[in-house]
């Protein structure tokens, strides 16, 4: 079976001592790295025996893919395609950012300059099975042990940062999950606090700041002493009920009598058939007057006041 395009780079680089690669550039096996024979099986270490060098490759060399050429048994043009895809598929895992292997030579990545950065690797094995028994004996190469850890390396890394991305994700869903019960639970009251006031308005702060004003500047006054003119006496005067209050809420009622009551205010409840409450005040008036004390509850109150007889 014939030998894939990155062990016959190493092969080839092993043999030649020197390789020029398009888009890359150039590998130089040191002269001074001593190859083990074909059977030594005691691989020798080579650091930073095969070095790199930036350089503008338009074309591979003709002995390259001649070389490729004898050990795939393909014709040219194929063994040019090949090692173009071979190129190729590097170059853009450069481009984004990833290192490229070179199996039995070392690494290459891209830095901030554009330019390549090489780490050499060490010797490695390359099998060359071709069903002869002469030739089905194993050569011995460098095998790039950067090669089998650095990936394992990276592997981890991404690994840790995709775990950290997920807890960092969990922990954001389960902060706004809290938030969202929150929401819901304040959105809530707030709805249960609006339909009670959709059927009757509370009492206002104007109301509240008024009345407890009135109180601490006289408990013993009462309406009539503070808002409401007294009755002329030059004519006949009728009890009017001036109703600051009706509604069928009966909580809301009762919290409103209390509350006035409390300033020792003259105030009356009505009830009809424990549906329907009225809050209202009753004083003695001139018909011609009854506007005038409806405008001066109203504006003490800050209520829609109704007058009955």
């Amino acid at each position: 079976m014939a030998l894939k395009i990155p062990l016959l780079l190493a092969e080839y680089l092993y043999k030649n001592r020197k390789m020029a690669l398009p888009g890359l550039g150039i590998f130089t096996l040191d002269k001074s790295v001593v190859l083990p024979e074909e059977n030594d099986r005691a691989l020798l270490s080579m650091p930073n025996a095969v070095q790199f060098q930036n350089a503008n490759i338009a074309s591979a060399d003709k002995e390259l893919i001649s070389f490729i050429c004898e050990q795939t048994g393909k014709i040219r043009p194929l063994a040019i395609s090949d090692l173009d895809s071979y190129l190729n598929l590097g170059t853009e895992m450069l481009n984004i950012g990833k290192p490229f292997y070179l199996e039995g030579i070392g690494m290459i990545t891209k830095n901030k300059a554009g330019k390549f950065d090489f780490a050499p690797g060490e010797y490695t094995l390359i099998h060359e099975n071709t069903g002869d028994s002469e030739h089905g004996k194993k050569k011995l190469y460098a095998r790039d042990k950067k090669q089998l850890h650095i990936p394992s390396a990276i592997q981890n890394r991404s690994l840790l940062r995709l775990l950290a991305v997920i807890g960092a994700l969990v922990i954001v869903g389960w902060g706004g999950w809290i938030m969202y019960k929150k929401n819901n639970t304040a959105v809530s009251g707030k709805l249960t606090d609006t339909a009670t006031v959709v059927q009757e308005p509370p009492l206002s702060a104007n109301d509240s700041v008024t009345v407890k004003s009135a109180h601490l500047d006289s408990s013993k006054k009462n309406l009539n002493d503070t808002a409401i003119p007294a009755a002329d006496n030059g004519g006949p005067s009728t009890n009017y009920k001036f109703v600051i209050l009706s509604t069928y809420n009966k909580p809301h009622a009762l919290r409103r009598y209390n509350q006035l009551s409390s300033f020792d205010l003259k105030v009356h409840l009505y009830q009809k058939d424990s549906s329907f409450f009225k809050v209202y005040f009753q004083f003695p008036a001139m018909a011609r007057d009854t506007s005038h004390i409806k405008d001066s509850l109203r504006r003490v109150y800050a209520a829609n006041v109704t007058i009955e007889p």
